[in-house]
């Protein structure tokens, strides 16, 4: 029996296709082949150029290609159902599928942004590691146009992908100038001036070198589970978990709130905050300055409060993530891992006077603005592609 076909027709058209006709409903079986990746030991993934692809991305390089490009790769254990376009000859392991193109699909781009629209990490079976069934994938009905206007969309949404990706550059660049800047800004291990110190401040003389426990006092957050914190509340609080999501090297507002204010133990400004707990150690070497008073600070955060007449709370948060490494030493546990004040406290810190403190803290400041325009710009056009997705595509295929 013929397949059954449906007509749909996407809420958004090129004014050329207004007129054109409904799309053709097509089970995906019909338009692609998906054929398994192979294995490939992690010890012939470091050699040769043709990209290696697993469930969510290029993991390495091979000198034999498994496929021609272009191609789709579809994550089929692991990250299942994830897809990943791949413009050149690729090596796609044993957790994906690839696809085979069929004469009825005129534009394989096009295909790409179809696949992105049906959510397959949704079929994906949890049965242990979660897997793609390549019959699911298959069962799937969507709706298909003339090839002229499969080559409109994917030309339209190819150009707003080169232009994420450019944004997305951009913003790697700028962090990336930010760790060197921090580089410089800072005396490496062992001396006692940075590299780089701005005009006014390089005939000031070496940094004083002190411990941690000498600047600064130590205390604790009490309480706050999650279930305290809420939309209606009337306390700005913070929650030790946000630490390592929220918030970066400085807290200049709050986005939580609660009601649970008794025996609570609260900010003062420019107070610096550190989570004490975590199943992997590498994220206890965060510290965040927060730059308002009276906030409700949570359990399982360090509170350390500076010496207001010898160091700034922001030039400190940056200081500690910058000292990484040193930080990380003082971390103890095995399954869960710890990081305590009085280990802390043994930290020993490079110190410029106050207004070259000061001056480090703003410049970084500085270029954090411009890393967070640029993320936001960045989320904005991704916002904007899936909306433009949810427009060009049939919603209800049937």
């Amino acid at each position: 029996m013929p397949e059954q076909k449906k007509a749909v027709v996407p809420r958004l058209r090129f004014p050329e296709f207004r007129d054109a006709g409904p799309w053709e409903v097509k089970r995906l079986e019909t338009i692609v082949e998906l054929a398994y990746g192979a294995a490939l030991p992690e010890s012939h993934r470091n050699k040769g150029d043709v990209p290696v692809v697993g469930s969510n991305g290029i993991v390495g390089y091979h000198d034999k290609p498994l496929t021609k490009g272009p191609t789709i790769v579809i994550g089929r254990k692991g990250s299942a159902g994830e897809v990943t376009w791949v413009e050149e000859a690729c090596f796609p392991i044993d957790t994906t599928f690839f696809v085979q193109f069929r004469r009825s699909l005129d534009s394989p781009r096009f295909l790409y942004f179809l696949l992105l629209t049906l959510n397959l990490p949704e079929l994906a079976r949890a049965e242990g590691v979660p897997g793609l069934n390549r019959n699911d994938v298959y069962s799937r009905r969507v709706g298909v146009p003339s090839a002229t206007e499969q080559q409109k969309i994917a030309d339209c949404l190819s150009s707003l992908d080169e232009l994420i990706e450019l944004q997305a550059k951009q913003l790697e660049a700028l962090q990336a100038h930010k760790k060197g800047l921090m580089q410089q800004l800072f005396p490496r291990e062992g001396e006692t001036t940075p590299r780089l110190r701005f005009p006014e401040f390089r005939d000031a003389g070496p940094w004083e070198v002190k411990r941690l426990g000498e600047i600064c006092s130590f205390l604790k957050g009490k309480g706050l589970p999650k279930t305290a914190i809420t939309a209606e509340g009337s306390v700005p609080c913070i929650h030790y978990g946000e630490l390592f999501t929220e918030y970066g090297e400085v807290i200049r507002k709050v986005k939580s709130c609660t009601n649970t204010t008794t025996d609570s133990v609260l900010s003062e400004e420019d107070d610096v905050l550190m989570p004490t707990s975590d199943v992997t150690p590498n994220g206890l070497a965060k510290a965040s300055c927060i730059k308002e008073k009276n906030v409700v600070l949570g359990g399982d955060i360090l509170v350390i409060r500076p010496n207001k007449q010898q160091v700034f709370g922001e030039y400190l948060s940056r200081y500690i993530r910058y000292q990484e490494k040193d930080v990380l030493r003082l971390v103890t546990g095995t399954t869960v891992f710890h990081l305590y004040g009085n280990a802390i406290s043994h930290l020993r810190v490079s110190l410029p006077r106050m207004s070259e403190q000061q001056k480090i803290a703003d410049c970084l400041s500085s270029l954090d603005e411009l890393i967070e325009l640029q993320a936001k710009q960045l989320e904005a056009l991704q916002a904007h592609k899936k909306g433009l997705m949810q427009q060009l595509f049939p919603q209800e295929v049937g």
